[in-house]
């Protein structure tokens, strides 16, 4: 799997977007804010580099490598998308996820947010999908494996689980980001260190701030699409409990009355539908 799609993976959904347009007097003092605000933080790296002591990248794959060395782990994620609406506006579209794991075979999340409302189990080899009403669900069979199970979602059914640069564990040898990153300083989120990193690409600029200490944790993790008209934006804001009390019930599905279990297509059955519904 491409590595930008492991990171880049938020809401499953196509972000849309609208070019703002800022007149010139705007413009200047938007760009002239900017230029001061990154001196600022460039300046405040600059004085934290001898702390830190590596680079941007390497403090990157570090935080990536503490999350792949975890055995059982969950953590709460709060994403914005900015989505366009039929070039009128950007809307921001706010999904909030609950997700537990443990490795090798176990995931369970669940999101509740604009768009997307449901619950999702991993367990040794069956991905099971049920929609916030509990009337419909989807059933699969893939690898037990963590890893190659979400390989075999993306690639076999073309289902993209969100968030999964947090569910891989080969993060830390697998990340492809920019070698040539900023180290901007340390800054707070919520009230933690954290050093502040920025790492620009000709496709996606991606921001990240790690915390500070023994475990350096994703705090907070931003992405610019700049292929895409309007440049839209993500941001992922993290809580993570690396302690949790997890129990085989919360990975277990059981159907509820009267749900109705769908027929899940292959990507290459979808494209065989197609072609037939075409030629009749």
């Amino acid at each position: 799997m491409m590595q930008y799609k492991k990171m880049l993976l938020l809401t499953g959904s196509i972000l849309l977007s609208s070019m703002i347009t800022l007149n010139a007097s705007e413009e200047s003092k938007s760009k002239e804010k900017t230029a001061q605000a990154v001196a600022s933080l460039t300046e405040a790296g600059n004085k934290n580099k001898a702390e830190a002591g590596i680079t941007a990248n390497a403090l990157l794959k570090n935080a990536y490598a503490t999350i792949n060395g975890l055995k059982k782990y969950s953590f709460e994620a709060k994403i914005v998308n900015e989505d366009d609406l039929d070039g009128e506006m950007m809307l921001y579209l706010t999904h909030h996820y609950t997700v537990s794991v443990e490795r090798p075979d176990k995931i369970r999340m669940d999101v509740r947010g604009d768009v997307d409302n449901r619950k999702s189990y991993m367990n040794n080899g069956t991905v099971t999908i049920i929609n916030a009403d509990k009337s419909t669900y989807g059933q699969v069979k893939v690898s037990a494996n963590i890893n190659e199970a979400l390989d075999d979602l993306s690639n076999k059914y073309g289902f993209a689980i969100p968030l999964t640069q947090f569910l891989y564990s080969d993060m830390a040898k697998d990340t492809n980001v920019p070698k040539e990153g900023f180290f901007l300083g340390e800054v707070f989120v919520d009230s933690k260190p954290c050093y502040y990193l920025a790492f620009p690409g000709k496709e996606w600029d991606i921001q990240v701030w790690i915390e500070k200490g023994e475990t350096p944790l994703i705090r907070k993790i931003a992405y610019v699409d700049k292929m895409a008209k309007g440049q839209p934006r993500s941001m992922i804001s993290i809580n993570w409990d690396l302690d949790p009390k997890l129990s085989e019930e919360i990975f277990t599905f059981k159907a509820p009355e009267e749900a109705y279990k769908a027929k899940v297509l292959t990507v290459e059955e979808s494209k065989n539908a197609k072609m037939k519904a075409k030629d009749k």
